[in-house]
């Protein structure tokens, strides 16, 4: 759901402390959901798919991904979403996934795969190894989420060796074109803009847009956009959850305020009041929401 880059998002670690900094236990701090129709996105329903990034011209590659995603089921990919989900919030009963084990045999290829470590359920940064993180390259940190169970995945079906590498958001990209590396796993959506630098996989996720908002506020009960009329809207800065508001300011009569630099920071606004709500994808606004309980 990303549109100029990666969603540069939240670790819901630091989430949860800076929800419950703002009084995260108290029943007007609380965050809820609200659902609505997506056909009311029109073309935007489209970037609700996600997909790997590769380096432009790359075919060898993007043919080994797209046949070893096409080996998950959507079954096998929910089921890793929402334990991906409950592990971020720190819930590990759900978990019963085995984490696939990466080949180690250094004459094998790289598959190296760039993410920012900071996007939960997607991806986030843990300081102890689990049996679902994996290290991240050059540093004493691991890497866990969705994204990495995925990467764990994908090196083991098409037997690469795998390396994780943290990079800041405005990074990745070029990090492909630099051959720093060979894979973007982290939530980018494919567009035609995007496809002038460089190539992507078939889809490996697909999401949905919801909306965040104060479990007491009358927007609560909305079961349409239409309920939304006269509410101030925010979201994170260059992607589709926030270009969307924008569409939404004359149809829907909301107010579509500055975007921020994270949805850590959107939500903190929702809790605060000064944002009626914020617009996420459905499985990040799922660990905010259980972040801010």
């Amino acid at each position: 759901m990303r549109k100029n880059l990666l969603l540069n998002v939240l670790a819901i670690g630091a989430v949860a402390v800076g929800l419950a900094s703002c009084g995260g236990n108290s029943g007007s701090k609380e965050l809820t959901i609200v659902h609505f129709d997506q056909a009311i996105l029109g073309e935007t329903q489209k970037d609700l798919g996600v997909s790997i990034g590769i380096k432009k011209g790359n075919t060898t590659l993007q043919t080994a991904l797209n046949e070893a995603l096409a080996t998950i089921s959507v079954d096998t990919r929910n089921q890793w979403m929402t334990e991906a989900t409950d592990r971020s919030t720190g819930d590990t009963s759900t978990t019963t996934s085995v984490p696939s084990v990466v080949p180690t045999d250094s004459s094998l290829p790289v598959l190296t795969v760039g993410l920012e470590c900071d996007y939960a359920p997607f991806n986030w940064t843990e300081t102890k190894a689990n049996d679902f993180t994996y290290p991240i390259k050059g540093a004493s940190e691991f890497a866990d989420g969705y994204d990495i169970q995925m990467a764990r995945y994908l090196a083991a079906t098409m037997n690469y060796r795998l390396e994780i590498v943290k990079l800041d958001w405005d990074s990745l990209i070029p990090a492909l074109d630099t051959g720093t590396v060979n894979a973007v796993i982290a939530g980018m959506t494919d567009t035609a803009e995007r496809r002038q630098s460089i190539d992507f996989s078939n889809e490996y996720y697909v999401s949905e847009l919801v909306l965040i908002v104060k479990k007491d506020s009358k927007y609560a009960s909305a079961t349409s956009l239409n309920d939304f009329s006269g509410a101030k809207i925010v979201s994170q800065t260059s992607t589709v959850t926030d270009d969307v508001i924008e569409d939404w300011k004359t149809q829907f009569n909301v107010t579509h305020l500055n975007a921020l630099d994270t949805f850590a920071t959107c939500a903190m606004a929702v809790q605060n009041g000064t944002a009626d709500a914020m617009t996420a994808e459905l499985p990040v606004a799922n660990a905010i929401v259980r972040g801010s309980k």
